[in-house]
């Protein structure tokens, strides 16, 4: 028996970066709102934490691009202090046990390497360009989804470093090995993000701005502007129940009543509640099928950020375990260092194995990366969202091949009065901040529409 009852016009469950956005409009537009959220905080797959010498860091959510209008407005809105990606310097590549530096986005691998690179991805933007403003399951791509990204790269790279460049690609971009990944729905999170190239830019790319003070200062604003008191933390629902035009939710100690729900969860957390009547419906198909991809991020803390009296931009590209990856994310005051690295997935099992000095991986990998006299990090953050039961992995659910042709249309339906929306929803920039912002508000639209209309049916009769 539920000790307190809720009432409002719209339940949001998730108070993520999309629901809080949702809710932030739906209040705005004169209806009322309660969130519920399962974790102790707001910002979903948005974390940041305070290391040594008061410096923030994010764990979740880090970067954005100038392609992305609703992160600017919210930052103009809240005053949000934002700064670009440290990019000056040059690059390294630690391949196959040889360090060599660069300049750009593609890596120094040779001339016979680097040209198969660059066919490679021509070859994938002409592709991709013919999902200009159609969706993706439309028969003409059916083809495409047929195939792996993994299969893809098989059949178009020439060379042994291409292939294996292309699929560090998918692990750092898309969170999943190639083989496992279908290729359509690679061009078409590519197509929605403007392109593969910005996707692994700093350089205008979608690497090229952050927040100065980490972006769950965007969540504290919205859920400031919500309302705290709408706001129920630690507070998981449990099940959803529809009837006589009316939702309620069971939370357990807190149960609610609702004219309309706005479910704002990834897929883990939607397997978890129970629903009634029982659903079979397209949609309950497509979550089971949706699996999450997996990155684990890490945070390398130093005293001072060493690779910039080297001349070096902090940018490391790698096919040696565990790291794959490392960006400069140092304050702007520069009074620390900081490299955001990335354990890929095909060594995030051996990575987060039982017995294992990750730290020391960590160090280790680093000093082979920029040379073995390089410094130990004096402390090593690592975030694993595949263990946080609510989410289940980073950075979002993908789509395995032959899901998106067949089922893929789901993701724009609506089923009133439950309605959807989360970064694996966004009709732009999918599985992350600027992506989850448009879903969250073309679903409080729809809400807001379909509610106000019911109003205005009621008055007149």
């Amino acid at each position: 028996m539920s000790d307190i009852a809720r009432t409002a016009d719209v339940c949001v469950v998730g108070a993520g970066v999309s629901g809080l956005f949702a809710a932030d409009h739906l209040r705005k537009s004169g209806l009322t709102v309660d969130v519920f959220e399962a974790q102790s905080h707001v910002g979903g797959r948005v974390k940041d934490t305070t290391c040594q010498d008061n410096v923030t860091v994010e764990l979740g959510a880090n970067w954005f691009s100038e392609q992305q209008p609703l992160i600017k407005s919210q930052i103009e809105r809240f005053g949000i202090e934002t700064k670009q990606t440290h990019n000056d310097g040059e690059h390294l590549i630690w391949w196959n046990d040889q360090r060599s530096a660069f300049k750009g986005i593609l890596p120094s691998l040779g001339p016979i390497v680097n040209s198969d690179i660059i066919q490679g991805m021509a070859r994938f933007e002409r592709i991709m360009g013919k999902l200009q403003n159609q969706e993706p399951w439309d028969e003409l791509f059916v083809e495409y989804d047929h195939m792996s990204f993994g299969q893809w790269i098989d059949k178009t790279l020439f060379t042994t470093s291409g292939k294996q460049f292309f699929r560090m690609v998918s692990e750092m971009v898309f969170g999943v090995e190639s083989h496992m990944v279908s290729f359509l729905y690679v061009l078409y999170y590519s197509n929605r993000s403007v392109s593969l190239s910005s996707l692994i830019s700093v350089d205008k790319g979608h690497q090229a701005l952050r927040f100065t003070h980490g972006p769950r200062q965007l969540c504290d604003h919205l859920a400031t502007s919500v309302g705290l008191e709408n706001i129920l933390l630690n507070t998981p629902v449990r099940a959803i129940k529809v009837a006589d035009d009316m939702v309620t939710v069971d939370a357990g100690h807190v149960s609610g009543r609702y004219r309309s729900i706005l479910c704002a969860m990834p897929p883990p957390a939607v397997k978890q509640v129970i629903f009634s009547p029982p659903r079979d419906t397209a949609r309950e198909r497509l979550l089971q099928a949706l699996p999450m991809g997996r990155v684990i991020k890490v945070q390398a803390i130093y005293d001072k950020p060493y690779w910039l009296e080297l001349g070096l931009s902090g940018q490391v590209m790698s096919n040696h375990f565990p790291l794959s990856y490392t960006i400069d994310n140092s304050p702007s005051d520069l009074q620390s260092g900081v490299l955001a690295a990335f354990v890929g997935t095909s060594h995030a099992k051996a990575f987060m194995a039982d017995g294992v000095d990750r730290e020391r991986l960590v160090a280790d990998a680093i000093g082979n990366m920029f040379g073995n006299q390089f410094p130990k990090p004096q402390q090593v953050l690592i975030e694993d969202w595949a263990q946080n039961e609510w989410i289940g992995g980073s950075y979002g659910a993908y789509f395995p091949p032959g899901v998106m042709s067949r089922m893929g249309h789901v993701l724009r339906e609506q089923e009133p009065p439950i309605y959807w929306c989360g970064a694996e929803y966004a009709q732009t920039h999918p599985c992350q901040i600027e992506g989850a912002l448009e879903s969250g508000l073309r679903a409080a639209k729809q809400i807001t529409e379909a509610l106000l209309a019911w109003d205005r049916n009621v008055a007149q009769l």
